[in-house]
């Protein structure tokens, strides 16, 4: 497939997941147009611009928007109009939308959350299948980046959350309400009684990320791990009642890397037909009304504005 891809900060991963999967990258698209012909001679991408209103004339099967989420609004309109399969990188729009902006976007587009798709991750679902009810799942996360600077406190909690937010909905999809608790924590609750406790807060103990997923039924089951600034994911071992049942994993390449590659692979099979959206979505990816779950819950954050 010929790609494009809008916003090289992240979009280089967009750019090296499509290589590997066999795809050309013939555009790239930058608001930083000496920053995007640099990553063109780089990549030896032929076709830069500085804006998604450039790319009105352009050929391509797929674009990904990689711009961060205040300007997905803007952009996801403009190349919707390019009449080729479409990802966005999460979240949908984020804390600057109004409900009203969620109107027309196509159903089609897919948004990139890569936590399913995550080393170990398929062990973790399979043991979530056999607990059976589900009373309670914990998400905390806790987190020291340089990239707070200029961030308000809701940006920072939807930005760092949204992927374990993501990792959760993807296992239980039915959730019918969410409420912002404290500054730091939000309760979510599923049709099916099941409460989802999200806190993400700063922790100035650590330089990275850590995040811990707790889910509490007739078992305990526990997904952890994260990164110190500077090296890879790390893995902790998946914890059943207090006993491993994955191994601990430090990976070679930054399994975030991984991770989008399988993530943006998985949707592309779907868009060359080669397999269904039932299919595609039961693997991990996030279409748009999959990934407004996620939008409904972080989207509660508004309310202390």
């Amino acid at each position: 497939m010929r790609v494009a891809v809008i916003g090289l900060h992240w979009g280089h991963v967009h750019i090296n997941a499509y290589r590997a999967l066999g795809h050309d990258v013939v555009a790239v698209a930058d608001a930083d147009y000496d920053y995007c012909n640099k990553v063109g001679d780089m990549y030896g991408i032929p076709l830069r611009y500085s804006s998604a209103d450039e790319l009105q004339n352009l050929k391509v099967d797929v674009v990904s928007v990689v711009v961060p989420a205040k300007h997905h609004n803007e952009v996801l309109r403009k190349v919707m109009k390019l009449g080729c399969a479409v990802i966005c990188e999460k979240p949908v729009l984020g804390l600057t939308a109004s409900q009203d902006m969620y109107d027309g976007l196509r159903d089609d587009i897919f948004f990139n959350y890569a936590y399913p798709f995550l080393r170990d991750i398929g062990v973790f679902y399979e043991k979530l299948k056999g607990m059976g009810m589900l009373r309670r799942i914990e998400i905390e996360c806790l987190y020291n980046l340089p990239q707070n600077d200029g961030m308000s406190t809701e940006e920072m909690f939807f930005e760092t959350v949204s992927h374990p937010v993501a990792l959760v909905v993807h296992a239980v999809p039915d959730i019918v309400s969410a409420v912002r608790t404290s500054e730091t924590s939000i309760l979510a609750e599923s049709s099916g009684g099941t409460e989802i406790c999200v806190v993400c807060k700063k922790d100035d103990s650590i330089k990275g990320i850590k995040h811990r997923v707790s889910v509490i039924g007739a078992d305990e089951l526990v997904l952890s791990g994260g990164f110190t600034i500077g090296s890879n994911w790390h893995y902790l071992p998946i914890m059943l009642n207090g006993s491993p049942v994955s191994g601990e994993h430090w990976p070679d390449e930054d399994p975030w890397y991984t991770a989008n590659r399988n993530s943006l692979g998985c949707i592309l099979r779907f868009f060359a037909h080669e397999q269904s959206m039932d299919d595609t979505l039961k693997a991990g990816a996030f279409s748009l009304q999959k990934a407004m779950i996620v939008e409904k819950i972080l989207n509660c954050l508004k309310n202390s504005r």
